[in-house]
């Protein structure tokens, strides 16, 4: 049965007529087409907002009834997140935006798919805690964030990613049962994301997150980390002409420059050896000089000096307990940063970053790299050893100059970031290129790098692609890892019989 006015009723009587539609005006809201993306998106017949998990796991059942499609939404920030075909329907979960729990004692969260960052952290940290926050600014996800996608953030170095402090999770399987996990499938509680109960991250979460491709979940826990910064972050101004204040004599904020990547490598690794700062980074320096400008005008007028100052940032965040423990680890911190021919960049540089890091680490100001009217891509999001990842970066080098010498993306052959996690026991790296999103060749030109980056990783066996699910392109980079899209294809299947129908 294809989508009909009596599966719409079906649906109706399970959320309330108020919480569906097929209105044109709300479907066109729901249609994903950016001028780099040369295919549109078709209409959904509906957008549906269930209000729990039995509404959720009850529209599941009726479209498996009927033959009807699905795509669960939070967020909508990328283009898998909209209907791809015919008689398809988007679940929104945006009405499900309760934090449930706050337990200060097992230090956890309890959070439903249409929690924000921006509501989740402050209640935390008010209360001494704190997460790791992925950099997808203050409307984003944190139940996304933590079971179905990435999970790479500026502050991982002391802490770690998402994937680690994933808890509990409840989701509606693509047959439509409800399926809890860990301690919680005992009536233990939310604690736990092993056993008493099944152990399913692994299958649920993963390293990269499958995107929910083995169900919707509902509900998650998430860890929480103690904070060692203040409980309330001030803010002078009105974004982006603002300030963000940190109120501690413990919290101090440093940028060095560097002239190769090796340097940069030995300082990450020495950094993490000793077991201080709270966040280090080597940031990409293409984005930080949009952030950094009020105007694309002001953009070209500093690209070149502020590209030679900070060619190769390495940021490092110190949050003491204490005064004197500040003071000890800057003793280190410089140290470190001679031993490896870093260089402090001028203090009006630096003053910058001080006034901008919020607890995204400036994502506040993220939107402003798309102020030249261009497009970005994040390529090489993978994750090894600091220097694995150190090689990595060296390697663009290699094959990003017959695309930049052309014009066909921005010259910007150092605009990767790596961040280090666990003290430096492994790291990420991030490759952002943009094009001309005008251009009528500007989809194929980021095509064809892409493609190139990839030819380089199987050259080289680099692990800086991470592997999403199955098809294709997994087939190619799983002989990198252990051919583990052969077990993801079959773990997809057992989870959800309806695919490839």
């Amino acid at each position: 049965m294809s989508f009909s006015e009596q599966v719409y009723q079906e649906l109706a009587a399970v959320v309330g007529e108020r919480n569906i539609s097929r209105e044109e005006y709300v479907l066109a809201g729901n249609r994903a087409k950016t001028p780099e993306i040369p295919f549109a998106h078709p209409s959904p017949e509906a957008i549906v907002l269930p209000g729990s998990t039995e509404e959720v796991a009850e529209i599941v059942r009726i479209c498996n009834r009927c033959g009807i499609k699905y795509v669960a939404v939070v967020t909508g920030c990328i283009p898998s997140a909209y209907a791809t075909g015919e008689d398809t329907i988007i679940i929104h979960l945006k009405r499900m935006n309760r934090i449930v729990e706050i337990n200060d004692k097992d230090r956890y969260a309890l959070i439903e798919p249409g929690v924000r960052h921006v509501q989740l952290y402050p209640e935390v940290r008010k209360r001494g805690l704190s997460y790791a926050a992925a950099a997808v600014g203050p409307g984003g996800s944190p139940l996304v964030t933590y079971s179905c996608t990435g999970g790479d953030n500026h502050v991982q170095y002391g802490t770690s990613r998402p994937s680690r402090y994933l808890l509990g999770v409840e989701l509606v399987t693509p047959e439509g049962e409800i399926l809890r996990t860990g301690s919680l499938q005992t009536d233990s509680g939310w604690f736990c994301p092993e056993s008493p109960g099944p152990s399913l991250r692994g299958v649920v979460r993963g390293y990269s997150g499958n995107s929910g491709k083995v169900g919707i979940v509902t509900k998650c826990a998430i860890a929480l980390d103690m904070c060692k910064g203040p409980a309330e972050i001030r803010r002078e101004g009105i974004t982006p002409h603002h300030k963000m204040i940190m109120d501690s004599d413990c919290s101090r904020v440093y940028v060095f420059n560097y002239e190769n990547i090796q340097d940069v490598c030995d300082a990450i690794i020495a950094l993490g050896e000793n077991e201080i700062g709270a966040t280090v980074q080597k940031y990409f320096y293409l984005p930080l000089t949009l952030m950094m400008t009020n105007s694309a005008n002001e953009f070209w007028e500093k690209w070149d000096t502020y590209k030679e100052v900070m060619s190769m940032p390495l940021v490092v965040h110190l949050a003491a307990h204490s005064v004197r423990e500040r003071e000890y680890e800057e003793k280190i911190l410089f140290d470190i940063i001679n031993e490896t021919h870093g260089t402090r960049i001028p203090r009006e540089y630096e003053q910058w970053w001080e006034d901008h890091m919020d607890y995204f680490m400036i994502v506040s100001r993220l939107q402003s790299v798309l102020r030249l009217g261009g497009s970005w891509l994040p390529i090489k999001t993978g994750a090894e050893s600091v220097q694995h990842m150190c090689d990595v970066g060296e390697s663009i080098g290699e094959f990003i100059h017959d695309f930049t010498n052309t014009g066909k993306i921005f010259n910007a052959p150092e605009n990767y970031q790596i961040i280090p996690m666990e003290y430096g026991h492994f790291a990420s790296i991030e490759l952002l290129f943009m094009w001309d999103r005008f251009d009528p060749d500007g989809f194929k030109n980021m095509a064809e790098f892409c493609a190139a980056s990839r030819e380089s990783d199987l050259k080289k066996h680099y692990h800086a692609s991470p592997i999403m699910g199955y098809g294709k392109r997994a087939e190619k980079q799983g002989v990198l890892y252990s051919n583990c899209h052969i077990w993801a294809q079959l773990i997809y299947e057992a989870y959800n019989p309806y695919i490839g129908q």
